[in-house]
């Protein structure tokens, strides 16, 4: 039992780092990997969620102005067919009546005036002549005089405007303002909304014309823009120009020669197929969130409030639009989460690495409290076997003694002195072999509670086998046993020396001990790879492979008689093993039945 628990505790202290390794990943592994697969459900639910509140956030202030825009229109339009559907106006391009065009001057001069979105609103007669103009004038409007009045026949929005019917708007494109074919400084974004004007008669008479402020509409793209994020809000015609963009010196690159190439549709070209081909959506590349919708300048929802049995407007500029575009770009759009995620996998790193410790403190220790149990075990049990070993083994030789020395008390008395001699001779070797048996039961009691102190030295080998035989003289005398050192007078070597005679000791006894009369002993060493080994041969008894194998298991005490029936206890043997491999050494036994046996032993220098 011993020995199995011994080999238990050797494996164990053998195997100890690669047991403490495979115990901390079993702690660790799980407990890091629950942690790691929470912590990703977590961050990958928030981060839908935060993305979710992005995308509705973009969506709402894309939808604000996109009604603000609209709002704005349906303004304009209302005022110009509030002017239109005045009577006075449908009949001044076909009068030359005073009166009537003062009128109508002040009327849109107060328009100008108080409205304070228009540069211009001119009205023209079907030969392409202002009969009236009022400029806007930095905020100081006038009705331009009659002799400054131009015709504006080759201008693309009358021509326009004279092709539709009566209740039709043209919408000129959203460009910046020329004039005398230069562009106006500082820049004057513009949108002419013009409507053909008709008189009493339904005929054709000209045309109704508002020069608005487009830098109105680009402004209030400017305010809100959005509180949760930081965005990017774009207007683009349908070519992909910025009207409004992130960058100034971009915007307006269809009216430059040299700015062409400043084109939405050329920065994005993936993003702008997506958005000219849809109405409106939200869309997520590697360059970031677009939420997009579409502007038409005149659609339903602007007619709405117009529409009656005698008027339902439409309009000939359906294909023109703008895209109103708002652009969060990718790292803007993933800061928090990368922050987030750096922060997070921070984090895990130093908790890994404190659970790292912390299971491998909790492996050490778990094996620790094994060892402690195997060594409380091995305790137990071999203090067990020394109070059997003293109930058992000692108990036979003081039965002895008390035995022959009550003989020899009674033989004494009864004044027979011939049997004396034999047993004092008797009482001699059988005191002789107890006190060897204490030497070695203590010895051995000592080495397995560790209270033998390991002391190693350089001696001469040869000597101190020369000393052994010396002891063991007289009981090799006794069976006429001869012992022959063999080994050079001058072997020197590094090991505990008490140690090491109680183990050549202990291997010539018992070689004594089985090896019949006249028979031979010899001791022996050589040194190979820095190892000496020293071996005891008899031509005794010999063992046979069952009895062999039992020792060389230096488990549970074997004890067989001698030749002569010499008593043992079996510590001897076990003994030698624990002092061996307090050398770090180990004891190799060789034997064949009726031939002899060599025990050695093999340490490291």
């Amino acid at each position: 039992m011993i020995s199995k628990l011994k080999q238990q505790y050797s494996e164990l202290n053998k195997r100890l780092n690669l047991l403490v390794i495979k115990r901390t990943i079993l702690i660790f592994v799980p407990i890091i990997s629950l942690i790691i697969i929470t912590t990703t459900i977590i961050i990958n639910t928030q981060e839908k969620l935060e993305l979710q509140v992005y995308k509705d956030s973009e969506n709402s202030v894309v939808e604000t102005k996109l009604k603000n825009v609209e709002t704005e229109i349906s303004h304009i339009i209302s005022e110009m067919f509030v002017l239109k559907l005045n009577s006075r106006i449908s009949e001044i391009c076909n009068t030359n009546d005073e009166k009537a065009f003062q009128n109508v001057e002040n009327d849109i001069l107060n328009l100008v005036k108080f409205q304070k979105s228009y540069d211009q609103v001119r009205i023209i007669n079907k030969h392409g002549n202002e009969i009236i103009r009022v400029n806007y004038n930095s905020g100081n409007p006038y009705i331009v005089r009659k002799d400054q009045l131009q015709n504006k026949k080759d201008r693309y929005y009358f021509s326009e405007t004279c092709k539709l019917e009566k209740n039709e708007i043209f919408v000129s494109p959203f460009d910046l303002n020329v004039e005398n074919k230069q562009l106006e400084i500082p820049l004057k974004p513009m949108i002419r909304f013009a409507t053909p004007l008709y008189n009493i008669n339904n005929e054709r008479s000209g045309i109704l014309v508002f020069n608005y402020f487009g830098q109105i509409i680009l402004d209030q793209l400017n305010t809100y823009i959005n509180t949760v994020l930081e965005n990017q809000l774009m207007l683009l015609n349908s070519d992909g120009y910025w009207l409004k963009g992130p960058d100034s010196e971009k915007e307006w690159g269809f009216m430059y020669d040299n700015k062409k190439h400043y084109k939405f549709s050329r920065k994005f070209p993936h993003e702008w197929k997506i958005i000219k081909q849809n109405e409106s959506s939200q869309i997520i590349t590697d360059n970031g969130l677009f939420t997009f919708k579409t502007i038409y300048p005149i659609n339903k929802k602007a007619f709405k409030e117009f529409h009656t049995d005698n008027y339902n407007l439409s309009s000939s500029n359906n294909k023109r639009m703008w895209k109103l575009i708002s652009f969060v770009p990718h790292e803007i759009l993933y800061h928090k989460q990368f922050k987030r995620r750096k922060f997070v996998t921070v984090g895990i790193i130093i908790f890994a690495l404190g659970l790292l410790f912390v299971s491998w403190k909790l492996a050490v220790y778990q094996y620790k409290i094994k060892k402690t149990l195997l060594s409380l075990q091995i305790s137990n049990h071999t203090k067990d076997k020394f109070f059997t070993i003293i109930a058992h083994d000692l108990k036979g030789p003081f039965n002895a003694l008390l035995g022959f020395s009550d003989v020899l008390v009674g033989e004494i008395e009864m004044g027979d002195n011939a049997n004396v001699k034999t047993y004092s001779l008797i009482l001699k070797d059988t005191i002789h072999n107890t006190y060897n048996f204490l030497i070695n039961l203590l010895d051995w009691s000592r080495s397995q509670t560790n209270k033998i102190d390991y002391k190693p030295e350089k001696f001469n080998l040869y000597n101190l086998v020369e000393e052994i035989i010396l002891l063991l003289n007289l009981q090799a005398e006794t069976k006429k046993i001869s012992i022959n050192n063999k080994i050079s007078h001058h072997q020197e070597i590094f090991a505990d020396k008490n140690m090491i005679n109680t183990v050549i000791r202990n291997f010539i006894s018992n070689a004594i001990k089985y090896t019949n009369l006249e028979g031979k002993v010899e001791i022996s060493s050589s040194i190979l790879n820095n190892k000496i080994t020293c071996s005891v041969t008899d031509n005794g008894i010999g063992m046979n492979e069952e009895v062999l194998t039992e020792i060389r298991n230096f488990g549970d005490t074997i004890s067989t008689p001698g030749t002569e029936d010499e008593k043992g206890t079996g510590l001897g043997l076990i003994l030698c093993n624990e002092l061996i491999k307090k050398h770090k050494g180990k004891i190799n036994i060789k034997s064949k039945e009726g031939e002899g046996s060599t025990f050695c032993f093999e340490i490291p220098q």
